[in-house]
């Protein structure tokens, strides 16, 4: 039996949305069974290790920016690096909005104007920031689909319209829900993302900021687990796109909230395992070092030096393998978590083949159940 919840949230054709909670149930049973006993990630520590360094990244990844954790490093701390002026005004924005919602509570409008203040400066077009009202855009916003300039785009909602709409939206964000359990914080902090970016209030860095909203919520609620969503959409970005427009068609957010559940799953026990590999470990990991091993394990098909190269290079700047090689992957080979086994006919520089990789054995012996989602050889 079918059980369709009505969601205080309007449509602009005067529908509201709604979901499938029985659909949504085993996804929602799944999840909360995988964080009975991870202790670790229900703490604030692990929010703010994922926020200021991954999530920065995978937030403006989304966008198809491509920082590499080092660089993003560098830019907080002020550091001179090669990069445009436009790359770090959109690092040091996203770092400087995660300390805003970290030290403020209260969500309301003009909370969340002093947020997007944060997160658009210096990143708006000139024609953009003088058309914009007190709070929102004061003109049409178009917005393509899945970036292709060959389909008719998206409109966001009427520039007329945007007061009636946000303030119920605020009312929705500010209602009492009466929540089961951590599932019901998150599944909401998410109806809160997709209804932002159906809404577009403003011209630009909607999505930034829709984002990082669901994320101020998250904290609010201490369910500090989930913030870890930007990066489970940065490795699934077309599906993440696909359930987006679904949900705009037929006001049923039912499986973007399924496509974000299994998602976060996923980076969880990409985590998990990454956890109990450090804790194995005798060697020191830097965050570059579990970087290349969650890329690792993320990957379908042949693990070459050459695959995981090409893979990381799909979230970062692109680099010649030989150069990923030496930086990224001949250390994690001399600290013992990969291990080197046969050699193809291609080669990752002079006098040096090709060759598959693997995870140490040591690392394997986990519990299956946590990482079912993972293809791990033992």
């Amino acid at each position: 039996m079918n059980s369709f919840t009505k969601i205080n949230l309007k449509m602009e054709n005067g529908n509201f949305l709604f979901l499938n909670e029985e659909y949504l149930k085993k996804y929602r049973e799944e999840l909360l069974e995988f964080l009975e006993d991870q202790d670790y990630m229900k703490s604030l520590s692990f929010a703010k290790r994922m926020m200021m360094s991954q999530e920065i990244k995978s937030n403006n990844a989304i966008e198809g920016i491509k920082d590499d954790l080092s660089i993003i490093q560098e830019v907080i701390k002020r550091r001179k690096i090669p990069i445009s002026e436009e790359e770090k005004t959109r690092i040091i924005n996203l770092y400087h909005g995660y300390q805003y919602i970290l030290t403020h509570k209260r969500i309301n409008q003009n909370s969340l104007k002093e947020l997007y203040s944060v997160l658009s400066k210096n990143l708006l077009q000139t024609s953009d920031a003088v058309r914009m009202g007190d709070f929102y855009r004061t003109a049409p916003v178009y917005i393509l689909k899945n970036n292709r300039l060959d389909l008719e785009p998206f409109r966001g909602l009427n520039e007329k319209k945007l007061d009636e709409y946000m303030n119920q939206f605020f009312e929705y964000i500010n209602s009492d829900c009466n929540f089961e359990n951590e599932i019901d914080v998150f599944i909401k902090s998410q109806i809160m993302h997709f209804y932002f970016v159906y809404i577009h209030p403003y011209f630009d860095v909607n999505g930034r900021t829709s984002r990082t909203l669901s994320m101020w919520y998250l904290l609010n609620n201490k369910s500090y687990p989930y913030i870890i969503f930007n990066r489970s959409i940065a490795f699934a970005k077309k599906e993440y796109e696909e359930n987006i427009i679904k949900s705009r068609k037929y006001g049923d957010v039912t499986l973007f909230l399924k496509y974000m559940l299994v998602q976060v799953e996923r980076e969880l026990e990409k985590e998990y395992f990454v956890h109990q590999l450090n804790e194995k470990s005798s060697h020191f990991l830097s965050k570059e070092d579990l970087q290349m091993i969650e890329y690792f394990i993320s990957m379908n098909g042949n693990r070459t030096v050459k695959d995981l190269a090409s893979f990381y290079n799909l979230y970062n700047e692109h680099r010649r393998v030989s150069e990923i090689y030496d930086q990224r992957i001949a250390p994690l080979l001399e600290k013992d978590i990969f291990v080197a086994k046969g050699y193809t006919k291609s080669f990752i520089k002079s006098e040096l083949s090709n060759f598959y990789l693997d995870i140490h054995p040591q690392f394997l012996d986990v519990d299956a159940t946590k990482v079912k989602h993972l293809k791990l050889e033992k």
